[in-house]
């Protein structure tokens, strides 16, 4: 027999000590349903959840409300005190301007972009050498400019443009306005 079952027949048997009870959740529900009786189960403590020492008696701060600075009648207050000679502080040397760079790089490829957005780089069109090659396409391709020398890397002109072409005009005018905000 296990020493549960011993423990269940002491329990039937009326041989056990409520402690033992207590400490078994198992019989402590037994002994309530068989018995009725309503065992509170033993809650083990830590000693350091215990309170060691003495109780502190808390007393609250007495404050007044007396100024600080004591106010003396008549008395006048003193006169105030020179500022001392301070030299002037230098102007800074006026350095070059930053951004000339990339204003000169974001204007560049602005006009660029624009003309080649009208076809002003169709003489170009002649280094084509492939079949499919049309006199009527007069604007680099971006996204295909290695590819020059066959249809790949030509477009037709003004009213047809393409992704490419926007994102040269808006990323030279970004160029342009980081350039000018700059100090």
């Amino acid at each position: 027999m296990s020493t549960h079952d011993d423990k269940v027949k002491r329990l039937l048997d009326g041989e056990i000590d409520e402690a033992e009870i207590a400490a078994d959740p198992v019989l402590a529900s037994l002994a309530e349903r068989i018995f009725g009786l309503n065992i509170e189960p033993i809650t083990p403590s830590k000693p350091s959840q215990q309170p060691t020492g003495p109780e502190v008696e808390v007393v609250a701060a007495k404050t007044s409300h007396d100024p600080m600075i004591e106010v003396i009648p008549g008395a006048t207050p003193a006169a105030p005190m020179p500022l001392p000679e301070l030299p002037t502080i230098p102007k800074a040397v006026e350095s070059k301007k930053k951004g000339g760079f990339l204003k000169i790089f974001g204007i560049t490829s602005l006009l660029v972009a624009v003309a080649n957005i009208f076809g002003l780089f169709g003489f170009l069109n002649s280094q084509c050498t492939a079949e499919k090659c049309t006199e009527e396409a007069t604007r680099i391709n971006w996204a295909g400019i290695h590819e020059i020398n066959n249809e790949l890397g030509w477009s037709m002109p003004f009213p047809e443009m393409g992704i490419p072409d926007y994102v040269a005009v808006a990323c030279s005018i970004l160029v342009l306005i980081v350039a000018f905000r700059r100090k």
